[in-house]
């Protein structure tokens, strides 16, 4: 017998048929089907190099924008360590690939840090220092409401 909750998931399922019709084409590019919107096709988000094995995309505002939200992405390659440091802002970070090691203090110890793998959520209040780094290719999408500055510990 097929109770409320069966019905429920199979009317979900084919509003998802009919809202995406078999065959329909992915956008290649950044595209905006109307005002307040952003479509981007993760082959196509454009990266540039911020530091040697680190590149940072910026899929929408300006982190250093006061009180406007951004988000962006940031694709690390190589070598990656960020020393104890704080915002000013409160920093969100997705882990979207790889692995990223978080701590939390204003002395780099890796013995205390905690890594996070893809899907994991970390939230950084403002002004707690903070240090990470990754290891092998990782990619960290951060969001927030601007402006995200980077203070390092003294």
């Amino acid at each position: 017998m097929k109770g409320p909750t069966h019905r429920l998931l199979a009317s979900i399922g084919i509003a998802l048929l009919v809202a995406v019709p078999l065959g329909a084409q992915q956008p290649e590019t950044e595209t905006s089907p109307g005002p307040g919107t952003l479509l981007l096709n993760a082959e196509v988000i454009p990266y540039e190099e911020i530091a040697p094995g680190v590149e940072r995309a910026i899929l929408f505002g300006d982190p250093l924008a006061e009180g406007e939200p951004f988000v962006f992405r940031l694709r690390i390659t190589g070598s990656f360590e960020m020393e104890p440091h704080t915002h000013p802002v409160p920093e969100h970070m997705t882990v979207l690939s790889g692995r990223l090691f978080v701590g939390i203090g204003e002395v780099m110890d890796r013995s205390a840090a905690v890594g996070y793998g893809p899907g994991s959520f970390v939230w950084v209040d403002a002004d707690v220092p903070a240090y990470m780094w990754a290891e092998g290719e990782t990619v960290v999408q951060i969001h927030g409401i601007g402006p995200l500055r980077t203070v390092p510990v003294s």
